[in-house]
């Protein structure tokens, strides 16, 4: 038997049908994909098209202001060289900008520019409303019992919250 999966062999891993009864991460990474696609599909519709997934992770990690690429990538839990090209494609698209750091002329800041912060925020407002849809579709208290849910579920697996 080869060791060589095919592509076919891949999408029967995924064909797998999904229900109540699917492993807890399954479930999440599915519920995390449908709303990644509603909140791409609500960018589009206001014309920014560029913007890929894993960018909108960097656009979270630049909610709290300017942040150097390391501070970055220890928000995303990512490393420096893999946040670096994402930034520089970023700044490249003109959604980011480096300024230089106050507090060390050797370093730089990674902060927004107008277009940046206008496309996290049409992002920001697309997640909230699905927020909205997804209590509305279950009611307000499950939706705060998911939410806990998930947190303590998260807060028990990750070893760094401990």
């Amino acid at each position: 038997m080869s060791t060589n999966r095919t592509g076919g062999d891949l999408d029967k891993l995924a064909d797998i049908a999904m229900g109540p009864g699917s492993r807890i991460g399954a479930l999440a990474r599915r519920l995390a994909a449908l709303v990644t696609d509603r909140v791409q599909e609500g960018l589009a519709a206001e014309g920014i098209t560029d913007v890929r997934p894993v960018h909108l992770r960097v656009f979270v990690a630049l909610d709290q202001g300017p942040a150097r690429i390391t501070a970055i990538a220890e928000r995303l839990g990512a490393t420096k060289q893999t946040v670096g090209p994402l930034v520089d494609e970023l700044v490249r698209l003109g959604y980011l900008s480096r300024l230089p750091d106050p507090r060390d002329s050797r370093a730089k800041l990674v902060d927004f520019t107008p277009a940046g912060r206008a496309a996290a925020t049409t992002a920001q407002q697309c997640a909230e409303a699905i927020d909205r849809e997804l209590a509305e579709q279950v009611g307000l208290a499950r939706a705060q019992d998911c939410r806990a849910t998930l947190w303590s579920l998260i807060t028990g697996l990750d070893r760094s919250a401990g």
